[in-house]
């Protein structure tokens, strides 16, 4: 289904009720992934509510970890349904972000990175498995699988800063299109930086009426950004170290990516590929795509993911 066509069901919902449009969409996303299997659960404890979807039929596992400011479902709802005739898909939230939500105060990635082997854990998941980030779940994932090679069998690295960018060139990004800095571009407080937001997360920003933006502010960006905005400051403050991190992977990795992401450009993809020595054959480079292809272009990236999941 296209950008344009989702928007447009939303417009024509939004124009038969009162209701949060964001809570009407996610109804109806957990009613046909209850249709589909999957399975809701939610782990409590340490402090932090972890949150997750999945469906286990015993076939081969697939992760995937979200962009800033998302959710696994809100971000990977199509790629996951449609991917589901042949893989077991984990869709976690990461913290701080959907129904993930911590009292914590720490922010790093490294608290991430536990978040995603304690959500492993409790659902009983030892041997490896894929597992593909986009932007700051990218970041998650690498670390992860860094940090936890016997518990990854493939590396997908979608749209992510891991190396090759700094807070600098962000701000410079988020200056140029007449927003502040770096953290109102990602996380809007008004309607026109919410657009700006979603002119740099999309290559061809479909229409969004003036009302829905406002609920995407109100209710999606607002409640949540002083703590995401945190998670933002502990990357800007680390920022020389994971520049200089050597990863040590040991699994395949594979690059994904937008050939026209003004938010983590090009240029960054083919840093990493080059340090790394990534075989042409595992990258991926999506023609008219942005930040968020899997969005832009669902059947584009599910063949992609099968591909690297046949491989």
């Amino acid at each position: 289904m296209r950008v344009e066509k989702v928007f447009g069901i939303l417009l024509g919902v939004m124009l038969c009720t009162s209701c949060n449009i964001m809570k009407i969409v996610d109804r109806k996303q957990q009613k046909r992934f209850s249709k589909e299997e999957f399975v809701a659960y939610n782990f409590i404890g340490d402090s932090c509510s972890r949150f997750v979807q999945f469906r286990d039929s015993e076939k081969p596992r697939l992760m995937f970890l979200h962009g800033y400011g998302a959710s696994g479902v809100g971000q990977y709802y199509r790629a996951a349904l449609d991917l589901s005739d042949a893989y077991d898909v984990i869709l976690p939230d990461l913290l701080h972000n959907g129904r993930s939500t911590s009292t914590s105060s720490d922010f790093s990635i490294e608290a991430q990175v536990e978040h995603i082997r304690l959500i492993l854990d409790s659902l009983k998941i030892s041997e490896p498995i894929a597992i593909i980030g986009n932007s700051y779940g990218g970041i998650v994932a690498s670390y992860f699988a860094d940090l936890y090679p016997n518990r990854v069998s493939k590396l997908g690295i979608y749209d992510s800063p891991i190396l090759h960018y700094s807070s600098l060139y962000a701000d410079s990004v988020a200056k140029a299109m007449g927003v502040g800095n770096i953290r109102n571009l990602l996380s809007p407080r008004t309607i026109f930086e919410n657009k700006k937001s979603l002119d740099i997360v999309f290559y061809d920003q479909p229409y969004v009426p003036r009302f829905l933006r406002r609920q995407m502010v109100k209710y999606g960006s607002l409640p949540v950004r002083d703590r995401q905005v945190k998670l933002l400051e502990d990357l800007i403050s680390n920022e020389k170290k994971m520049n200089n991190h050597q990863f040590t992977w040991t699994m395949p990795v594979y690059i994904l990516w937008g050939k026209h992401d003004q938010l983590i450009p090009l240029s960054t993809a083919e840093g990493i590929i080059k340090d790394y020595k990534i075989p042409d054959s595992r990258v991926f480079i999506f023609e008219e795509a942005a930040h968020a292809v899997n969005v832009e272009h669902p059947e584009k990236f599910v063949e992609a993911v099968r591909k690297i999941m046949k491989e």
